[in-house]
């Protein structure tokens, strides 16, 4: 029922998934690809579209490494949603809009769908959103690339753009994004999952988020139901902060300069979260000066 699909640099890891989802994934059949890219060093959807191409089942799970499912038979719960027409990926982390704004799949709490545990800093974070309690699944937009779950013929119609994305960013803002041209995408809600890694952001992540707003220009804002014109004005304010805070945070001050904070104070003076953004800037300043002396 199910190919697993992972893209391996480290086989400690992969084993263990191997073994975590054999244990958790309850009783369907699977098939597990796990391919180490050591020393092929093939970018990510390159790797995602050749694996599918070998699959054996009509079920699809693009899956990192550094991830272990903690409910038990999750493989039926999320054949369940997979078997519906209308679904197109289902992840655990997700967004309900897509802006013009070069930040990644998610803006802020607001837009943010979500129900999985984050290892950060040494510890295990719960990162539940509010809509997880009420609702089996949460319909959204873009999805994080941890685990995405997608039926093979729904693949088949939205490749991994493994010419545009060559390196290992992006690909799942991308390939969420075309799927929800034709079809609903959801955060599952009803399986818990943990995630390992905290990500990493560099100039080449910076790059091809700029790639991905202008491959999708002209279709964006891209929402996951619709939204009125008060709405859409909020998340554009709520992304040109985000970008600005994100930015900062990363330490891309060059990208993003104390001029722009000011450009956006403004812009929306009368949203008090304007006026916190010369003391972030200051903050992440600081914080960016004692990781450079350390």
């Amino acid at each position: 029922m199910f190919t697993i699909i992972c893209c391996s640099v480290r086989p400690e890891r992969v084993a263990k998934l191997s073994e975590n989802i054999a244990q958790t994934i309850g009783d369907v059949e699977y098939q597990m690809i796990a391919f180490d890219n050591r020393e092929v060093g093939d970018g990510i959807c390159r790797i995602y579209n050749r694996c599918a191409e070998q699959a054996r089942y009509p079920y699809l799970c693009f899956v990192h490494e550094d991830v272990e499912f903690l409910t038990p038979n999750w493989g039926r719960v999320i054949a369940e949603k997979l078997s519906e027409d209308s679904c197109g990926v289902v992840g655990f982390a997700g967004s309900i809009i897509k802006t013009d704004c070069p930040i990644g799949w998610r803006l802020g709490r607001r837009d943010t769908r979500s129900h999985y545990v984050q290892f950060m800093r040494g510890k295990l974070h719960k990162k539940h959103s509010e809509s997880s309690a009420k609702e089996d699944y949460s319909q959204v937009v873009t999805l994080d690339g941890m685990c995405l779950f997608v039926r093979r013929e729904v693949w088949a119609e939205h490749r991994f753009d493994e010419v545009l994305l060559d390196g290992f960013h992006g690909y799942d803002i991308d390939f969420t994004l075309s799927v929800a041209q034709s079809h609903k995408n959801w955060v599952c809600n009803l399986v818990d999952v943990v995630h390992y890694s905290e990500g990493a952001y560099s100039d080449a992540w910076f790059k091809t988020m700029q790639q991905l707003c202008d491959k999708w220009r002209e279709h964006l804002p891209i929402v996951a139901y619709p939204m009125s014109e008060a709405e859409l004005r909020r998340f554009h304010q709520d992304s040109d902060y985000a970008y600005m805070r994100f930015m900062w945070q990363k330490g891309f001050f060059d990208k993003q300069s104390f001029s722009n904070g000011l450009r956006h104070i403004v812009r929306y003076p009368t949203r008090s979260s304007s006026w916190a953004l010369p003391f972030k800037y200051l903050s992440y300043r600081l914080r960016a000066a004692r990781r450079k002396r350390k």
